[in-house]
Formats: C-alpha cells, structure tokens, sequence
C-alpha cells in the first residue's frame, strides 16, 4: 500500500493506493480517499499485519494432564472427597479434593513423590485447571490433604478412615452414569498383592510370603474390581503377614454395607473355605473360584474325575494349552452339582514329562551312590540319599543294606503313587455355585479373572506404586487412596478407549495415547488486544481420538480481549 498526496488549491489531499500488475507493467490502483493532510481526522496510518504484533508466554504440558482432569470432573472427584472428607467445615486453602486430584494425574503419568510435585505442577496447566495457585502446591499442602482422607483419632486412639465412604460413593457415582446393560448384574474378581516399604516403623510393614519371595517389609492392598469395565469398586489395606484367606471376611461385610445388588464374584483357590461359600451364598452372590488341591476331598474328585478329551468338552484353546472341562455329580463343601474339574492336555503332558525326568535323575544318582558308598556308614547314606531324593520322597521308596548284603541302596518308584499323579496332571478343580452356568461359561469366567492382575501391574509399573515411603499408618493407607484414585482415571479412558475402538487391547493404547499427549503444550499468543490459546503439537490423529472418546472440545483454541 502507499500514500499520495494531490494538492486541490490552499489544501493536500491524500489518498491510498495499491500495486497491481496488468501485463508487463505494474501500476498504481486507487483504493480509498483518506481526507485532508491538515485535518485532525486524516491522520490516518495503514493497519499493521497482525503478526507484526505477535507476543509468546510461556507454554505447559496440557495434552494428557488436561484429558485426566476432565475425567476426573466426570467422575466427580473433587466434589466427592470435599463432601465426605471436609463436609461443612471451612477448609483454609486448597481443598483436599483439588490437591488429591492433582497429585492422582501425576502418580498416572509422571509419578513424583509429595517432595517433587511442588516442582513439577507449575510446569503444567493444573493451577489453571484447579484455580490454585501454583506457590500453593506444596509438600505440606499434600500431606495435609492426605489427613483429610485418613487420620488419627486421638481422642478414641484408632484411625479415621473415609476411603471406604470414598470407594463406594466413587463406584455409586460410576455405575449411575455408566449402568450396566439391562438384566445384567455385576461379574467382580477379588484378589490381594503385596507392596514392599522403605522403613520398618509403620506397623503395616510386616515381613510376609510374595511371589518374588523377598524378604523385606511390606502390606497388602486387596482390591475388588468389576469385570465389565475393569472399574474398583472398593480397596483395602491389610498387615504384610495377612494370608488372603483371613481378608475375605472383610470383604463379605463391606459387600453387605456397600448394598450393591449382588451378582457374580471370582476369587482365587487360596480363599475358599465351606464357611466362606456358605456367608455368600446366604448373601444373594453367586461363586465361582478354585479349590486348593491341598484340599483331600478336591485330590480325590480331580484324580477320580476323567475329563473326555472331545469336541463336546472343549472350552478353551490358546497358546497356553487346550482346555477340557466336565461337571462332577459329587457334593462339595455342602453343595451338590457345583463341582467342575477342567484340564489342559499341554499342561499334563508337561507335568508328567518334568516329574519323570526328575525321577529318572533321582534313579541314577542312587544306583551311584550304591556304588560309592559301599564303605559308608548307614547314617551317613541315609543323610545322602535324604538330599538326593529331596521333595520327590512320595513317588521313590528307598533304604540301606548291611555291608555284606550286596548293594547298599535298594530303591524303588512307587507305582501307585506315580498312576495317582498322572491322574492328576494337568487337572485343576473349580466350584460354580451358579448353577445356571455350564462348565464351559464357568471356566472361561474364572480364568479370565486375570484382568486384576492386570490392575496390580498398573498400580505397581505405571503409577509406582512401591515402595512405599510413608511411615505413619494413616498417610500410608490415605497414600494408596491416591493411587487409586489414578487408577480410576487410567480405568476410565482404557474403557472409553474400548468401547471406541471395540478392541479388547485397550490398556495399551490407553498408554500410548497418554505418550502422545504429553506432547501437547499449551501456550497464550498475543495479537494486538487478543489473546489465544493455542495447543501446540496437538494431531489430527489425537483430534480424532478425543472425539471418539467424548471429548472433542477439550483443546478448543479460546480467545480474551485485553484492555485497549
């Protein structure tokens, strides 16, 4: 654009023009009349491009902190732990649903202990999110929150905790937005894990049995979670020495309390007892769940049952093994036609090719220390074939001859035992007390409980659950609160994920999804008297995404006027 000025008599006018090119040449277009060069009115100045006043602040993680937010406020966290935990009283500060909240997205994506978080939030949008500010986020601040949720009552000397109205008010919250299907009850598995502890003050911290058989201190969490929609439904907090068995009636009472309508319940073999099956059938709840073979009456009926290997029989096939199942007639922990003893053939085959070859070893270092230990005393070859024959002492029958009587060891397999074992290779026996389920649906049920393992391996990889490092019981027991409350907010997208996708994988890409997202910053851009929110690094694959999922507004860009 340009500005010529014409002089019309005493007076110059000025005018705006433009360049245009017509052919070869290039010539000036008039475009508007501006007014006299002497008049107040005619100090006119072209506008400048926008970009010329283009102003950046700074830019914070938004993308996955900002979708875990939202579902947060679906599932009415901060409304639900201010109601319980604070009821009507003034809270000075930040409320503890609000801090809660936050440090729950962060143990879901960047786990950072109560000493860290104060650093890490002011890099995110959460104090925008929240309406804190970011100075407010401190250690003390989290720890605080944590006493809301769980604290000691000094004046009847025991522990004040909520997280029970919590988990329930949580579930009720859920299940009213999200209902079941019609004639549908809920289908839940119970299951306990360990998590190990830094410290040996808190009296949770006890040395007891886990799988990797580390001797360190630790407790137990038990969690009873739905199969539809993989969502808690309620957690608990045991003594690291507390056996599964002895946590089922806590489970049986919070159950009655929780007033859920029942329905289904899965539990592993290590739970069951006759009185256990009896509190609920008596309750309303159908049982499925595995019966030790420690148990005489389960030896008997899985060595005395023959499972067919027939189309008929076959319920499940997978890289595990082909599984075959039948219902036994037989009365079981006083129930009739619950009974159902399933095999795998693969698993069979190997047991009986393991045992035999162990055997076969156990054979041959006899016959050598028949041979080496003619010279020995009786004591000592006692001790030496105790060593050899180890735990295997049921299928091998062996002793010590005098000196002069040939051979020192005569040993033997015990046939009977060995035929007793083939039996029961492979074979695992299950109760069903739903007696409207057939072998095939129970079995399949039962060994899909495996979704709860599954939420321990979130709580204890993604969200870092151990080792634990807090030393008073109530802030470990409010501690594992907030990791389940991440949980829940994990829980929530893999299933909006799934429903979306209709793909059974959907933990997976719940994970990556949230990868993707922490790539999504958010960032003001000045222009003139605007201001813009803009998400920078945010695709159209995740655009897509989010819509599926429900949230396609979350990253809409905003725009505020300043003063002039």
């Amino acid at each position: 654009m340009a500005i010529k000025r014409h002089k019309r008599g005493d007076h110059v006018y000025l005018a705006e023009y433009k360049s245009i090119r017509q052919g070869d040449k290039v010539i000036s277009k008039f475009v508007r009349y501006i007014g006299r060069e002497d008049s107040e009115n005619t100090i006119s100045k072209p506008r400048k491009r926008v970009l010329d006043k283009l102003e950046l602040a700074d830019s914070y993680r938004a993308g996955d902190v900002q979708l875990l937010w939202s579902i947060a406020e679906d599932l009415g966290f901060v409304g639900i732990i201010d109601r319980i935990c604070c009821g009507l009283s003034d809270v000075e500060g930040p409320s503890p649903g609000k801090l809660l909240t936050v440090w729950a997205i962060n143990r879901a994506i960047d786990p950072e202990s109560a000493t860290q978080l104060e650093r890490w939030i002011p890099t995110t949008v959460l104090p925008k999110l929240s309406g804190i500010d970011p100075d407010s986020f401190t250690k003390d601040a989290f720890l605080r929150a944590l006493d809301f949720v769980c604290a000691d009552d000094r004046s009847t000397k025991s522990i004040s905790d909520l997280t029970a109205k919590l988990d329930e008010a949580f579930y009720k919250k859920w299940r009213e937005d999200n209902p079941l299907p019609p004639g549908e009850r809920e289908t839940l598995a119970y299951d306990l894990t360990t998590v190990l502890f830094f410290g040996v003050s808190c009296p949770l911290a006890e040395l007891g049995y886990n799988p990797d058989r580390i001797r360190r201190r630790q407790a137990n969490i038990g969690l009873l979670v739905s199969k539809r929609d993989r969502y808690p439904i309620m957690h608990f907090v045991f003594n690291g020495s507390r056996h599964s068995n002895s946590t089922v009636k806590n489970l049986i009472s919070s159950l009655k309390k929780a007033k859920i309508e029942p329905g289904t319940l899965i539990w592993d073999r290590g739970n069951v007892s006759q009185k256990h099956v009896e509190e609920m059938v008596s309750s309303g709840w159908k049982l499925i769940c595995g019966v030790p073979k420690t148990s005489k009456k389960a030896k008997e009926l899985i060595i005395e049952t023959d499972v067919p290997i027939w189309p008929e029989t076959l319920v499940r096939s997978s890289k595990a093994g082909h599984i075959y199942a039948i219902k036994t007639d037989d009365s079981l922990f006083g129930l009739d036609d619950i009974a159902i003893v399933y095999c795998n053939r693969e698993r069979a085959v190997r047991d009986a090719d393991l045992r035999n070859e162990a055997l076969a070893v156990i054979g041959d270092d006899l016959d050598e220390l028949s041979e080496i230990g003619s010279d020995w005393s009786e004591k000592k070859l006692h001790a030496k074939m105790k060593t050899i024959i180890g735990s295997w002492s049921n299928y091998v029958s062996a002793s010590v001859s005098r000196k002069d009587e040939g051979k020192r060891i005569a040993w033997s397999y015990r046939k009977h035992e060995l035929k007793k074992a083939q039996k029961a290779d492979g074979k695992w026996l299950l109760i069903s007390t739903d007696k409207s389920l057939d072998e095939d649906q129970a079995v399949n049920m039962y060994l899909e409980k495996d979704f709860i393992e599954k939420v321990f391996r979130v709580l204890k990889s993604n969200e870092e659950i151990e080792p634990v490092r807090h030393r008073l019981e109530q802030r470990v027991r409010a501690y594992v609160f907030v990791c389940m409350l991440a949980y829940r907010l994990l829980a929530v997208l893999q299933w909006k994920l799934k429903v979306a996708s209709r793909k059974e994988d959907s933990w997976e890409s719940a994970h990556l999804f949230l990868q993707e997202l922490s790539r999504v910053n958010e960032v003001e851009v000045k222009f003139g008297h605007e201001i813009k929110t803009w998400y920078l690094n945010l695709t159209q694959k995740m655009s897509s995404t989010l819509k599926d999922i429900g949230k396609k507004e979350l990253f809409k860009e905003a725009v505020r006027l300043t003063e002039p």
